[in-house]
C-alpha cells in the first residue's frame, strides 16, 4: 500500500457485484484521482471475475482476487482477466488496509 488515502470496495456475495464494484471504483477514481482505490473480490463474487463479460480493471484502480477462494474453486491465477491481481487472502488484505486507515465499502 502507498501513502495515498485508500478506499477498499469489497465484492463477496454475488458475481454481478464485481461489475458494480469496478464501475463504482472507476467513478470514485475519476472524482478523486489521488485516492488509492482497490476492489477486493472473494467468495461467490469471484465468479464475476471469471465470466466472459468480466469488467476490465480501470486505469488507476487495483482489482484483486482472493487467492484462497481461487484455490478452493480450483482456478489458477493466470485464468483471471488481464490486470487483475491476486491477494493472498481477502480478509487479511481488508483488515490490514483498515488498520492502516483505509475506508471500507461493501458492495
Amino acid at each position: 500500500m502507498n501513502d495515498a488515502r485508500t478506499v477498499i470496495l469489497h465484492a463477496s456475495q454475488n458475481p454481478h457485484d464485481v461489475t458494480r464494484a469496478v464501475t463504482s471504483a472507476r467513478h470514485l477514481h475519476a472524482a478523486h484521482p489521488g485516492l488509492d482505490v482497490r476492489v477486493i473480490v472473494n467468495g461467490p463474487a469471484l465468479d464475476g471475475l471469471l465470466a466472459a463479460d468480466a469488467p476490465a480493471a480501470p486505469d488507476g484502480v487495483r482489482v484483486q482476487a482472493c487467492a484462497v477462494g481461487l484455490r478452493k474453486r480450483g482456478v489458477a491465477p493466470d485464468a483471471l482477466p488481464r490486470g487483475v491481481e491476486t491477494t493472498p487472502g481477502a480478509v487479511t488484505a481488508i483488515v490490514e488496509a483498515e488498520l492502516a486507515g483505509a475506508a471500507y465499502v461493501r458492495i
